[in-house]
């Protein structure tokens, strides 16, 4: 049975190209192995092992005046704390911090 995808916006002060870079960064990070990057479409897909079971992550960017809303979808089991980690880890790396 097919588990249903939850989206979840983050709104960052990037460009679109910079965003979807550090969250390269942060999906790997929490254990994501990149599949499919296109910069040109503004959209990344990731696939990550949560308590065993695969999962896929996608994100999509859009330009949203100076900032970017990065769209990110997954039919990962209990979602909501490892987007709760990169969203904290996405904004920390589009700062500036460690």
């Amino acid at each position: 049975m097919p588990r249903a995808s939850r989206v979840r916006d983050v709104v960052v002060t990037a460009q679109p190209d910079e965003t979807l870079l550090a969250s390269v960064a942060v999906l790997r990070h929490l254990g994501a192995r990149i599949t499919r990057y296109d910069a040109e479409a503004g959209t990344l897909e990731a696939r990550v092992r949560r308590w065993l079971r695969p999962a896929l992550i996608r994100l999509r960017a859009e330009p949203e005046g100076e900032a970017t809303r990065l769209h990110v979808e997954s039919d990962a089991v209990a979602w909501t704390p490892m987007f709760r980690r990169f969203r904290g880890g996405l904004l920390d790396v589009v700062r500036g911090g460690s």
